[in-house]
């Protein structure tokens, strides 16, 4: 019996769940702003949600990875401004969530 493939996996905690589904969502819209960077970080973000909602270790460490980045990439393009916390509130969201410790527990354990 193959194994089952999903898109988002709701028996992971809920802390996971949501990443995984902002993931998809941030990997998209990086991908339409335009900046080369951001294009290969949106690229990099939807197979990382895939293998979390699979159960794969690598693909947690890639969204954080990419979440870490995605964050200095929009500092240094954008700059300091007023609306940084705006530019910066869903690639943080995303990062809190991957890093949350449910999130790490749950992955550390449980994941392949």
């Amino acid at each position: 019996m193959e194994p089952q493939r999903r898109w988002i996996n709701r028996y992971q905690p809920q802390t996971l769940v949501i990443g995984t589904m902002l993931l998809y969502l941030e990997g998209v819209f990086s991908m339409i702003r335009g900046s080369k960077v951001l294009l290969l970080l949106g690229l990099l973000m939807l197979p990382s949600a895939y293998l979390i909602a699979n159960d794969k270790k690598v693909g947690w460490q890639m969204a954080v990875a990419v979440s870490g980045l995605a964050i200095v990439a929009r500092i240094q393009i954008y700059g300091f401004k007023p609306d940084l916390f705006l530019i910066l509130l869903f690639p943080g969201a995303l990062l809190a969530l991957l890093l949350h410790p449910m999130s790490r527990e749950h992955q550390r354990i449980w994941f392949d």
